[in-house]
């Protein structure tokens, strides 16, 4: 096995984890065999992805065709609402639509998209427009409102300001800057031998983390890799209030997210299963109280441990737990996943 280590992704920061699930299943979806996902051993733990053949060379390559692929006219994130304006069909937080009509020919244009992508079997694409949800038509407040927001994933932090939006803000600028890359430039980005942050032209403040760590200049292969790795966390929609999004505690905006971190080496499918798993949640629901996590609260002390015995046998030493806080207006507020904080399963 050959050894890639993100070697400046801290574990206490979101955007480390989601760079090394997504570059994963980036990697494992061009057909590189034997992905597998690993913490390094010590008390500074590094994300390694491993395969056979995860040289500098093939994964930087693969990153940047994949980037390629995305930053074409024909590609899903270049697909436009309507003719003539930039937001992006796929976000799955829009500006409102107020119209009948426009609903209709909203899910008409993202259900050929769909067509397309399934045909193509392209399921990483599929995977993560799932995970990032669709624009709420069914969620309505008491006063009749449409609640656009309700069927997003919580992991989408893209601040709401002057008709910003994920895709046509995020995933187009990244997916042209990666493309211009060369593939070395890409691999010393995600090997922390460099950072480059083009979209963010290298400022203090720059937003290209999108939420899943504090403002400032972030490598940008680092940040597409991140952004795809919402792909490895589904959600569930509901008739009533939020989707439910995996890796989520709390009510709305607020609350927490937690990442699992283990021994040995995983395939990215034994890596979801975890994050989506009932055990997972109640565990990194430890010490919190019910109005903060949304969980109905359960006084069961032997239902927690057996959460944390069943994650024991699966390898987990601990959950990592990043608090989300709201910045700015509240017309536009900006979400962000704080420093984490380790909750260990006992295990060693």
């Amino acid at each position: 096995m050959t050894d890639f280590v993100l070697a400046t992704a801290e574990p206490t920061t979101m955007l480390s984890h989601l760079a090394l699930y997504g570059l994963a299943a980036i990697v494992e979806d061009s057909g590189l065999n034997g992905v597998r996902l690993s913490w390094t051993a010590g008390m500074t733990p590094r994300p390694v992805l491993s395969a056979p053949d995860a040289t500098p060379e093939t994964v930087g390559e693969i990153v940047r065709r994949h980037a390629a692929r995305h930053d074409t006219p024909e590609s899903w994130p270049s697909r436009q609402i309507s003719e003539g304006e930039q937001r992006a069909l796929m976000s799955p937080r829009i500006s409102g639509i107020s119209s009948s009509e426009g609903w209709r020919s909203l899910q008409d244009r993202r259900h050929h998209v769909l067509n397309r992508l399934t045909d193509a079997r392209a399921l990483l694409d599929l995977r993560l427009i799932a995970a990032l949800g669709e624009p709420s038509y069914w969620s309505k407040n008491r006063k009749g409102d449409r609640l656009q927001d309700d069927g997003a994933s919580r992991l989408e932090m893209q601040p709401r300001n002057q008709g910003s939006e994920f895709v046509g803000n995020r995933i187009r600028p990244l997916a042209a800057a990666i493309a211009a890359r060369t593939a070395v430039a890409v691999s010393d980005g995600l090997l922390g031998r460099s950072a480059r942050d083009e979209i963010g032209k290298d400022r203090p403040d720059s937003r290209t983390p999108t939420g899943f760590a504090a403002p400032g200049p972030t490598d940008n292969a680092v940040a597409w890799c991140a952004l795809w790795g919402i792909s490895q966390f589904p959600i569930a929609q509901r008739t009533n209030g939020f989707a439910i999004t995996s890796g989520h505690l709390g009510r709305g905006t607020s609350g927490y997210f937690y990442v699992p971190v283990w021994d040995g080496r995983w395939r990215t499918a034994r890596h979801r299963s975890i994050v989506a798993s009932e055990q997972l949640s109640q565990f990194a629901s430890t010490g919190l109280s019910s109005d903060s996590t949304g969980r109905v609260s359960d006084d069961d002390v032997s239902s927690g441990e057996a959460a944390r015995q069943w994650l024991v046998k699966r390898g987990v030493t601990a959950v990592v737990r990043f608090p989300v806080h709201r910045f700015g207006s509240d017309s536009a507020p900006e979400r962000r996943a704080m420093l984490g904080a380790l909750l260990k399963t006992g295990r060693r």
